[in-house]
């Protein structure tokens, strides 16, 4: 199987948010009859191109997303996505980040919103991961969702919190999302 995939930059951005790239796999994966289940995925290269190619395959080195997905039932897929040799201008999106975590509540190495009123729920976590970072690991380091390992579909939220669980330095970090008091995934910033 193969896919062309077209996606907007949000912001001033000049890639694919990771988030986007997230949402897309969830959508094939529903198409393909993965409609729940566990999803491993890893941002393993920006893509600067907003048309791109999703396969189903297994996953190379050279990759720039790659994602695998076990259903409930235990059987696993491979998508891989990776920028298209062919390239169109860019459609903009306007994305206000700091609504997304209005309201949000920083702690040592946590942050958590209860009532949370951004829709996209993967955009919402990222978004809040993003400000637990800045807030408190470094400020000056410009910080990227590089993968989620966890459910799949992300759940109704009536509080999320997301806690700093392991870190390197200023390189890498692993954070539990907590959705309604349950982990539901460990999210990786870099």
């Amino acid at each position: 199987m193969s896919e062309v995939l077209k996606f907007v930059f949000k912001g001033d951005r000049n890639y694919i948010q990771g988030t986007s790239l997230f949402n897309a796999l969830i959508e094939v994966a529903g198409r393909i009859g993965l409609s729940k289940g566990k999803i491993n995925v890893s941002f393993k290269h920006m893509i600067h191109n907003p048309v791109c190619i999703l396969e189903q395959r297994a996953p190379t080195a050279a990759d720039a997303v790659v994602a695998k997905i076990v259903r409930t039932d235990g059987e696993s897929y491979s998508l891989c996505i990776n920028a298209a040799a062919e390239t169109e201008e860019a459609v903009r999106q306007e994305f206000d980040e700091p609504e997304a975590f209005r309201g949000a509540i920083v702690g040592d190495r946590s942050i958590a919103q209860d009532n949370p009123h951004h829709t996209d729920k993967i955009e919402l976590l990222v978004s809040l991961c993003k400000k637990m970072h800045q807030e408190c690991v470094d400020s000056a380091k410009k910080w990227v969702f590089s993968r989620y390992d966890g459910q799949f579909p992300i759940p109704h939220m009536e509080k999320v919190e997301l806690r700093i669980t392991k870190q390197v330095g200023t390189r890498l970090t692993c954070s539990d999302v907590l959705v309604n008091g349950e982990k539901i995934a460990d999210m990786y910033f870099s």
